[in-house]
């Protein structure tokens, strides 16, 4: 399970630099820095995941990726009837395969110590 929250952190913060990416040129107006601080959330999203599984992880931080995970996976549902465009689509994946990932490393670890 390790791995493929490694990948998919990995793929979430490739989606973030993309995100920013996209606002440039800089303009200095309130579109583009949503536009950036957006990114940057997601880059910090998928950061996270991998601190939360850094050397076995906490079960609070991997409770922390789960709840995070699962709140930019509503936040991309809640951008679907907006922006129908395929990285959102994509974003609702990700995001959900992250935060089913960590709970069932969450629960895998808790039937492995008893």
């Amino acid at each position: 399970m390790h791995s493929l929250i490694k990948i998919i952190s990995y793929i979430i913060i490739l989606l973030g630099i993309v995100h920013i990416s996209f606002a440039f040129p800089l303009y200095m107006n309130t579109d583009t820095l949503w536009f950036v601080g957006a990114g940057m959330a997601i880059v910090f999203s998928g950061l996270l995941n991998l601190v939360a599984i850094d050397r076995g992880g906490s079960k609070f931080t991997k409770w922390i990726a789960v709840i995070t995970n699962a709140i930019n996976c509503a936040m991309f549902c809640f951008a679907l009837p907006i922006l129908k465009e395929p990285q959102v689509y994509a974003g609702v994946i990700i995001f959900l395969i992250a935060t089913v990932a960590f709970i069932v490393e969450l629960t895998r670890h808790k039937s492995i110590k008893h």
